[in-house]
């Protein structure tokens, strides 16, 4: 089995040669064995599996797919050892596998060739457990957003020349938030649009755009406050990181690109109590 001192851990990679050994149908210049399995699993005699997310070698990263901004496509960044370049990997949770740990000890050499750092191993993290610790909105609400077919599409745009700076986008329903309410009861909605605080004024500056053209979409597909009657969108604010305390985040869910959790076929940080990354 897997000693308590091995060197493997979350986000190793298997090299091309002993993985293709290990599954011969994955044989492919393009494609990297990315070990999930958590570190402590690793060695853990009661896990008898190492499990792995087969990658494909990418030439950029879209930034719409990165910092796990995307529930279903991530794509990872590893550097290049002794060099300055780095090589992107995309992971989809449906090229998962699991290895038996007494292969995966008799066969598998860990590529030493990519680095992955501390900041993307933490991305992995949060990848991986939002899968499961996402929230479900209330039916009635996800209908009502759907209101406008290509509402999710739209909001995407207005957020993608600020993906860099943000951390996350919340959704705050107040005490409905696990509700369905009734056609005639509007859900009262307030947005909080955090970005990263290191971004500086940059930051803040790109979080406010968003700000003021998602209020204006909110306002042009459900009505003003004083005339909605769906779906009232009480405010829409920019807010540092660093003012989006632990008592905000108890109160709101994060709402990402793929919005509505239960979609057969989706297209497809800071996280809510529970999501909080490691």
């Amino acid at each position: 089995m897997i000693s308590r001192d091995t060197e493997w851990r979350q986000g190793s990679i298997i090299t091309q040669e002993s993985f293709s050994t290990l599954c011969p149908s994955e044989k492919s210049p393009d494609t990297h064995a990315i070990i999930i399995s958590h570190d402590c699993d690793l060695p853990n005699e009661n896990e008898e599996f190492v499990e792995v997310i087969v990658g494909l070698r990418i030439t950029d990263a879209d930034s719409n797919f990165t910092h796990a901004r995307h529930i279903r496509r991530l794509h990872m960044t590893y550097q290049i050892s002794s060099s300055s370049k780095f090589a992107v990997i995309e992971l989809t949770h449906p090229r998962r596998r699991c290895i038996a740990k007494t292969e995966f000890v008799q066969t598998a050499i860990r590529d030493m060739n990519l680095i992955l750092s501390c900041e993307e191993k933490r991305i992995l993290k949060q990848w991986l457990s939002a899968r499961y610790g996402r929230p479900a909105f209330p039916n009635a609400f996800e209908a009502r957003l759907k209101k406008d077919k290509n509402l999710e599409k739209k909001l995407s745009r207005i957020l993608a020349p600020a993906n860099s700076q943000l951390v996350g986008i919340f959704f705050d329903l107040g005490k409905e938030r696990t509700m369905d309410l009734p056609p005639e009861q509007p859900y009262f909605l307030r947005i909080s649009i955090v970005y990263d605080s290191i971004g500086g004024p940059a930051g803040r500056k790109v979080a406010e755009e968003c700000a003021v053209n998602i209020q204006k979409l909110f306002y042009e597909t459900f009505g003003s406050p004083s005339h909605a009657t769906e779906l009232i969108l009480e405010s829409c604010e920019a807010v540092a990181d660093t003012h989006f305390s632990l008592a905000d985040i108890r109160k709101v869910d994060q709402w990402r690109l793929e919005y509505i959790s239960l979609r057969e076929n989706p297209h497809g940080d800071f996280l809510a109590v529970g999501e909080t990354p490691v």
